[in-house]
């Protein structure tokens, strides 16, 4: 592993935990549904981040980092999915009969919640723009940048998956904590009004 990989790690490290939309839809998803839907929605970010990092390897993000008008269309559509899904939460939430431990599987199948984590990174401009800046800075003239770009996203993308699993299934412990329907129906409404904050922090925010 060269130096500019091994300067990547700690960087890459900073972005995994710093929390944003991605990280609250994993607990959303997790205290709301289950612990097999979090980790669903976990394999629905990573496979965004594959998204981004092809893109920034073949260059397409960089439309959006020339183009004010594709980067502002990208994060209003991003913004309203997140609106969206806050949205849903609050509706979910006047249903408490709807309320079900299923620890063991996806309360509401396996596509819907790797989509929901899907859409809501492949659909963030500003994680494909920090691509485009971040990863040219780990790659050097020499090296293959497909391949470099591929292996930098991995390294990025492992360590999403264990420190968004580790938070879902460490969630999923306190489960039990929550099974009645008031404190979910609170926790529901609580997750929806903070989707529908972060999304209009995107849809307003100036770059």
């Amino acid at each position: 592993m060269d130096g500019l990989t091994l300067a990547f790690i700690p960087v890459a490290a900073i972005l995994t935990v710093t929390p944003g939309s991605d990280t609250m839809l994993v607990v959303n998803n997790t205290l709301t549904r289950s612990t097999a839907d979090g980790l669903c929605t976990v394999a629905g970010i990573n496979a965004g981040l594959l998204i981004h990092a092809l893109a920034s390897a073949l260059g397409l993000s960089m439309i959006l980092m020339n183009s004010a008008a594709a980067f502002e269309l990208v994060k209003l559509a991003g913004a309203l999915y997140v609106v969206y899904l806050g949205i849903q939460s609050l509706r979910s939430s006047r249903h408490t009969d709807e309320f079900e431990i299923t620890p063991s599987r996806c309360s509401k199948g396996i596509t819907t919640s790797v989509r929901e984590g899907f859409l809501t990174n492949v659909l963030n401009p500003k994680v494909a723009v920090f691509y485009l800046a971040l990863l040219p800075q780990f790659i050097s003239p020499t090296d293959d940048i497909l391949r470099k770009s591929l292996l930098l996203m991995g390294i990025h993308s492992c360590m999403g998956i264990v420190w968004l699993s580790f938070i879902s299934l460490a969630l999923g412990k306190t489960r039990h904590l929550i099974s009645g329907g008031k404190f979910k129906q609170r926790l529901m409404a609580f997750s929806g009004i903070v989707f529908i904050g972060l999304g209009l922090r995107m849809a307003l925010s100036k770059n």
